[in-house]
């Protein structure tokens, strides 16, 4: 129950994050580094606080720290996102990414497009900026 929870309220900063960025590129509202920043905080906070995930964890202690498959791939997402839409382009944390979305197609059973594509995205930004 607990768990579930904690996925209803991820999913919700993570739901309001894209709404405010589809705004944003849309052209419907600018918004702010700062709101865009405070929004990736919420949202990276929520896996300290609940999994005790630091950012200088490397992928294999996230896995170890996150052990639900939908979350990890939301980490992955964030972790992504917080690459494309802030200055902060740390490319460690984007391998991260891009090793937990590995991992979670190599050890998932059900094929995800949604993975495929983040995975696909991911490699596209270490192309480009590499």
């Amino acid at each position: 129950m607990l768990q579930q929870r904690k996925k209803d309220y991820l999913q919700r900063l993570i739901e309001e994050f894209f709404k405010k960025l589809e705004e944003l590129i849309n052209g419907k509202r600018i918004l702010k580094d700062e709101e865009k920043k405070s929004i990736l905080n919420d949202c990276f906070r929520f896996f300290f606080d609940n999994f005790g995930t630091l950012k200088d964890d490397n992928a294999e202690k996230i896995i170890e720290k996150i052990e639900d498959s939908e979350l990890l791939e939301q980490y992955a997402r964030l972790l992504t996102l917080k690459f494309e839409v802030t200055g902060l382009k740390d490319r460690r944390e984007l391998n991260i990414a891009l090793s937990i979305i590995e991992y979670l197609q190599k050890t998932e059973s059900t094929y995800s497009w949604d993975r495929t594509i983040l995975r696909e995205d991911i490699l596209r930004l270490l192309d480009e900026k590499g």
